[in-house]
């Protein structure tokens, strides 16, 4: 599975999947599982959409000018999602561009499909 069509914040988007492993290693049946498992966990998804404005509102409120942001896609959007190599828990980031850091981007990170935290990407890098 390298190209997977999944809504994000009331968007469809077909993004690549890029797999923590090595060259020499196979990708995990753990993490194809947790692929297959986050599609499927719309409201976590979307719940994380005020996560991503808090975030964006917190650290350039005064480049966004507001205190609402009424489309996150004028800041941040999705580019791949980004599988940890675990076992015990499925780790799946959303690793997005962002328009105040165009150099590390943000990642939303999701944990056993839940919202766990968000950052610059190198949170889970």
């Amino acid at each position: 599975m390298n190209k997977i069509k999944v809504s994000i914040w009331g968007r469809e988007f077909e993004l690549n999947i890029t797999y923590d492993c090595y060259s020499d290693e196979e990708v995990l049946n753990s993490q194809e599982d947790a692929v297959k498992a986050f599609v499927k966990a719309d409201e976590s998804i979307s719940i994380s959409l005020d996560e991503v404005k808090k975030y964006c509102l917190a650290m350039n409120h005064k480049e966004i000018g507001s205190n609402v942001i009424e489309n996150i896609f004028k800041y941040v959007v999705p580019k791949y999602l980004y599988v940890s190599r675990e076992d015990e828990k499925r780790i799946v980031s959303i690793m997005c561009n962002y328009r105040f850091d165009q150099e590390n981007g943000i990642a939303v990170v999701f944990e056993n499909e839940k919202f766990a935290k968000i950052g610059k990407q190198d949170i889970i890098l």
